[in-house]
């Protein structure tokens, strides 16, 4: 009887980690880039051929060191929700 409330307490704990893991939302991250990122410059810096960012890294160190340099505080989710959008309206990464 301990061993099945051990096993089930451990599933349950295992559980909250897997539903703690969330998808990133395109909508905000396009929120967040229009409210703190095109006041510096427009989307052409996206698509213009000598771009710095070749893969999904990239971006993300590309995002992080930005917000960082306008001091936005911005958590990893607010990171990954704006790589989403730049990702799927821009990039094209894997």
């Amino acid at each position: 009887m301990r061993m099945s409330i051990l096993a089930i307490s451990a599933l349950c704990g295992s559980l909250t980690v897997v539903t703690s893991v969330r998808a990133a939302d395109r909508d905000r991250g396009r929120a967040l880039y229009e409210n703190h990122c095109t006041s510096c410059h427009e989307s052409v810096v996206h698509v213009r051929e000598d771009r710095k960012v070749g893969s999904r890294g990239d971006l993300l160190k590309q995002i992080t060191r930005w917000q960082s340099v306008l001091e936005l505080q911005w958590t990893r989710a607010d990171v990954d929700d704006v790589a989403e959008y730049l990702n799927r309206t821009f990039y094209k990464l894997q």
